[in-house]
């Protein structure tokens, strides 16, 4: 792991990098997350359904621990409250399922607890529930985690600002809505989409697969969306700190040429070098026949799985709606 580049002035990773990008590590950062932060954990305890006020007294008697050994294995994390309530959460990247581990730690839990959750956290969107006994069984997934704390409220700790981009950064989530598409009006940011391959933004999370921009009536001389770009990697930083992520550029693409592309756009027209954003590195795009363009009317449910007058941020559609509104292959 190279920790920092020659002729730059600090190293690009946080403490969370560190650990790695397996399954381990991404546990242990949520565990210390949780642990660090009261409003992150009770946040998380509302999201399984745990009822428990965020108070010092709630948390000061709050137990996290890491890789217990029990004699039906080792378990990636539990939270505890005395008798309140028992969680056991299993952690899975990339491909990782879960067989056994269903029914593996049902003896493991504290009797006298209730509730008791059984939590396994995926790379793949699930909501399904289960109840075996007297133990809940909850399936859900990291992107839901990202969603539950990319807010307001959350993102202006540094902490939590440090573990998304974490997250987000090791771990190719698996997106069920696949197509971000934004309007693109100010001619700085048209050109460092159309010359450069990437798209900035005020800082966010969550990984989206594609980015379609919608071109605003007189930015150019087609209103409507001409262009869809793959998003080959995702980072969150201020435009004076690029040159130290040239190592997380060069993990996105072979091509050198594209690796100084990528940073002369993120330089482009700057004059807030201190503030932080988020910028999509694209892939060539594919451009379209005739271009897209938003639903009209102002009836209710217009732009329904696709686009009307207003784009709201963070506005996503799946693949099959948008082909659906090419005219070509309508």
């Amino acid at each position: 792991m190279i920790i920092k580049n020659e002729e730059t002035v600090k190293t690009s990773l946080s403490y969370f990098d560190l650990l790695g990008s397996n399954e381990t590590a991404i546990a242990k950062a949520f565990s210390f997350l949780i642990a660090s932060d009261k409003d992150c954990y009770f946040e998380f305890l509302s999201f399984l359904g745990v009822k428990q006020s965020n108070n010092e007294k709630n948390f000061f008697s709050v137990e996290i621990i890491t890789e217990k050994d029990r004699n039906e294995g080792r378990t990636d994390i539990e939270l505890s409250n005395k008798n309140d309530y028992h969680i056991i959460i299993e952690c899975k990247v990339n491909n990782g399922k879960v067989f056994n581990q269903r029914t593996q730690y049902l003896t493991s839990f504290n009797q006298a607890s209730k509730p008791k959750i059984l939590c396994f956290l995926t790379q793949e969107r699930d909501t399904n529930k289960q109840l075996q006994n007297d133990i809940q069984i909850i399936n859900t997934s990291w992107l839901d985690i990202i969603e539950l704390y990319n807010n307001k409220k959350f993102t202006n700790k540094k902490i939590v600002s440090t573990f998304l981009k974490f997250a987000t950064k090791n771990y190719k989530m698996r997106e069920i809505k696949e197509i971000l598409i934004q309007d693109l009006k100010d001619k700085t940011e048209i050109e460092r989409f159309q010359n450069f391959g990437v798209y900035r933004r005020d800082q966010t999370f969550g990984t989206p697969i594609y980015f379609a921009p919608y071109f605003t009536r007189g930015a150019t001389s087609q209103e409507g969306i001409t262009n869809l770009s793959k998003i080959v990697g995702i980072l969150t930083l201020t435009p004076n700190d690029i040159d130290t992520f040239r190592s997380d550029l060069e993990a996105f693409t072979d091509d050198k040429n594209q690796v100084d592309n990528w940073i002369n756009g993120v330089k482009h027209g700057n004059d807030v070098n201190n503030i932080t954003f988020t910028y999509y590195f694209l892939d060539r795009p594919l451009v379209l026949k005739s271009p897209l363009r938003k639903s009209q009317g102002n009836e209710k449910g217009t732009g329904k799985g696709w686009i009307s007058k207003f784009i709201p941020k963070n506005r996503c559609v799946s693949f099959i709606d948008f082909i659906n509104h090419i005219p070509e292959l309508s």
